[in-house]
């Protein structure tokens, strides 16, 4: 597990594989420990975001897509 800062709060995070998807997953938690939306990092091809149909603030999206690209 790991924590990044946006808008003065530590935000956690944590990276998940799934069997079902080939690539890894960088899932933002809650501060209860639930995800709240994840981005999914493919072997090959584009990285995508799922919010799970709740709406995000874009520069925390932003600040976990910066995340998920660094090597």
């Amino acid at each position: 597990m790991g924590q990044f800062m946006h808008n003065n709060s530590a935000v956690k995070y944590q990276w998940a594989s799934d069997v079902a998807f080939d690539g890894i997953r960088l899932e933002v938690l809650s501060e209860i420990g639930n995800v709240i939306f994840d981005v999914s990092v493919p072997e090959n091809g584009a990285i995508t975001v799922n919010t799970f149909g709740e709406e995000v603030p874009a520069s925390l999206v932003i600040a976990a897509v910066e995340i998920a690209q660094k090597p």
